[in-house]
Protein backbone atom coordinates (compact mmCIF):
# COMPACT_ATOMS: atom_id res chain seq x y z
CA UNK A 1 0.00 0.00 0.00
CA UNK A 2 2.97 2.59 1.00
CA UNK A 3 4.43 1.61 -2.51
CA UNK A 4 1.19 2.19 -3.96
CA UNK A 5 0.94 5.84 -2.39
CA UNK A 6 4.62 6.58 -3.39
CA UNK A 7 3.88 6.39 -6.91
CA UNK A 8 0.66 8.03 -7.19
CA UNK A 9 2.43 10.90 -5.38
CA UNK A 10 5.21 10.71 -7.47
CA UNK A 11 2.92 10.78 -10.67
CA UNK A 12 0.53 13.95 -9.05
CA UNK A 13 3.89 15.84 -8.57
CA UNK A 14 5.12 15.05 -12.12
CA UNK A 15 1.67 15.92 -13.71
CA UNK A 16 2.12 19.49 -11.88
CA UNK A 17 5.57 19.99 -12.62
CA UNK A 18 4.37 19.66 -16.45
CA UNK A 19 1.21 21.62 -15.80
CA UNK A 20 3.58 24.95 -14.39
CA UNK A 21 5.68 24.69 -17.24
CA UNK A 22 7.29 27.52 -18.67
CA UNK A 23 4.44 29.56 -20.75
CA UNK A 24 5.10 29.21 -24.69
CA UNK A 25 4.02 31.95 -27.25
CA UNK A 26 3.93 33.39 -30.57
CA UNK A 27 5.28 36.47 -32.09
CA UNK A 28 4.31 37.48 -34.95
CA UNK A 29 6.17 39.49 -37.68
CA UNK A 30 9.55 39.00 -35.57
CA UNK A 31 11.87 41.69 -36.22
CA UNK A 32 15.34 40.83 -37.59
CA UNK A 33 18.73 42.56 -37.72
CA UNK A 34 19.43 41.19 -41.39
CA UNK A 35 18.14 39.09 -44.50
CA UNK A 36 20.26 38.52 -47.49
CA UNK A 37 16.90 37.30 -48.78
CA UNK A 38 13.85 40.21 -50.12
CA UNK A 39 11.99 37.10 -50.90
CA UNK A 40 11.26 35.58 -47.28
CA UNK A 41 9.33 37.15 -44.94
CA UNK A 42 8.65 35.45 -41.68
CA UNK A 43 5.08 35.95 -40.73
CA UNK A 44 5.62 34.10 -37.05
CA UNK A 45 7.38 32.09 -34.75
CA UNK A 46 5.69 29.98 -32.39
CA UNK A 47 7.54 28.09 -29.51
CA UNK A 48 5.68 25.55 -28.32
CA UNK A 49 6.28 22.33 -25.96
CA UNK A 50 6.74 20.12 -28.25
CA UNK A 51 8.42 22.10 -31.75
CA UNK A 52 9.21 25.62 -32.90
CA UNK A 53 6.59 26.36 -35.98
CA UNK A 54 8.28 29.51 -37.97
CA UNK A 55 5.17 30.41 -41.09
CA UNK A 56 6.88 32.48 -43.66
CA UNK A 57 5.63 34.03 -47.05
CA UNK A 58 7.81 33.72 -50.29
CA UNK A 59 7.12 36.27 -52.78
CA UNK A 60 8.91 35.35 -56.52
CA UNK A 61 8.19 37.58 -59.73
CA UNK A 62 5.09 35.52 -61.00
CA UNK A 63 7.08 34.78 -64.12
CA UNK A 64 7.20 30.96 -65.26
CA UNK A 65 10.37 28.96 -64.18
CA UNK A 66 10.66 30.46 -60.41
CA UNK A 67 11.15 28.06 -57.67
CA UNK A 68 12.18 27.80 -54.49
CA UNK A 69 13.71 25.34 -51.80
CA UNK A 70 14.06 24.67 -48.78
CA UNK A 71 16.80 22.13 -47.92
CA UNK A 72 17.54 19.40 -45.23
CA UNK A 73 20.40 21.90 -44.36
CA UNK A 74 18.33 24.63 -43.11
CA UNK A 75 18.77 25.50 -39.35
CA UNK A 76 18.14 27.99 -36.40
CA UNK A 77 21.51 28.90 -34.32
CA UNK A 78 20.17 30.85 -31.33
CA UNK A 79 22.00 33.36 -29.20
CA UNK A 80 22.73 31.12 -26.81
CA UNK A 81 24.80 28.83 -29.53
CA UNK A 82 22.80 26.26 -30.03
CA UNK A 83 21.23 24.85 -33.43
CA UNK A 84 18.03 22.93 -34.35
CA UNK A 85 17.93 21.59 -37.17
CA UNK A 86 14.84 22.02 -39.84
CA UNK A 87 12.07 18.76 -39.35
CA UNK A 88 9.62 19.45 -42.13
CA UNK A 89 8.23 22.20 -44.52
CA UNK A 90 4.46 22.06 -45.14
CA UNK A 91 3.45 22.50 -48.34
CA UNK A 92 6.15 20.67 -50.00
CA UNK A 93 8.98 18.24 -49.56
CA UNK A 94 12.37 19.07 -47.95
CA UNK A 95 15.14 19.47 -50.88
CA UNK A 96 12.44 19.65 -53.49
CA UNK A 97 11.82 22.39 -56.05
CA UNK A 98 8.50 24.28 -54.81
CA UNK A 99 7.78 25.93 -58.29
CA UNK A 100 6.03 29.39 -57.39
CA UNK A 101 2.17 29.93 -58.53
CA UNK A 102 1.69 32.17 -60.84
CA UNK A 103 0.59 34.75 -58.15
CA UNK A 104 3.91 34.58 -57.31
CA UNK A 105 3.00 34.17 -53.99
CA UNK A 106 3.13 30.73 -51.76
CA UNK A 107 2.92 30.63 -47.52
CA UNK A 108 4.89 27.69 -46.05
CA UNK A 109 4.96 26.24 -42.46
CA UNK A 110 8.43 25.13 -41.28
CA UNK A 111 9.00 22.69 -38.07
CA UNK A 112 12.01 22.45 -35.84
CA UNK A 113 12.74 21.10 -32.71
CA UNK A 114 11.46 23.23 -29.40
CA UNK A 115 13.53 26.12 -28.53
CA UNK A 116 15.19 26.45 -25.06
CA UNK A 117 12.48 29.05 -23.37
CA UNK A 118 15.65 31.54 -22.47
CA UNK A 119 15.96 32.32 -26.37
CA UNK A 120 15.95 35.93 -26.72
CA UNK A 121 17.04 35.51 -30.62
CA UNK A 122 18.15 32.95 -33.11
CA UNK A 123 19.01 33.61 -37.02
CA UNK A 124 17.21 31.51 -40.00
CA UNK A 125 19.89 29.60 -41.88
CA UNK A 126 20.04 27.16 -45.03
CA UNK A 127 24.05 25.74 -45.87
CA UNK A 128 25.50 24.11 -48.38
CA UNK A 129 23.71 26.71 -51.04
CA UNK A 130 25.40 29.38 -53.04
CA UNK A 131 22.05 31.50 -52.16
CA UNK A 132 21.14 30.20 -49.60
CA UNK A 133 18.48 31.46 -47.01
CA UNK A 134 20.01 33.56 -44.22
CA UNK A 135 18.09 36.01 -41.75
CA UNK A 136 20.42 37.14 -39.30
CA UNK A 137 18.91 38.17 -35.58
CA UNK A 138 15.40 37.25 -35.51
CA UNK A 139 14.22 38.34 -32.22
CA UNK A 140 11.73 36.74 -29.77
CA UNK A 141 10.27 40.08 -28.11
CA UNK A 142 6.65 41.09 -27.70
CA UNK A 143 5.57 37.06 -27.39
CA UNK A 144 2.21 36.48 -26.83
CA UNK A 145 1.85 34.02 -23.98
CA UNK A 146 -0.06 30.96 -24.89
CA UNK A 147 -0.21 27.35 -22.93
CA UNK A 148 0.18 24.11 -25.22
Amino acid sequence: MKKFMLIAVGMVAALMMLSCAPTRGIVRNPKHIQSNSPYLRILSVELTNTGTIIEVDVTFPAEEGYWVRFNETTYLITDRGTRYQIRDVDNMKLGEKYYMPKSGYARFTLRFPPMDSRVQSFSFMEMNEVNGWDIQGIQLKNMEKTKR
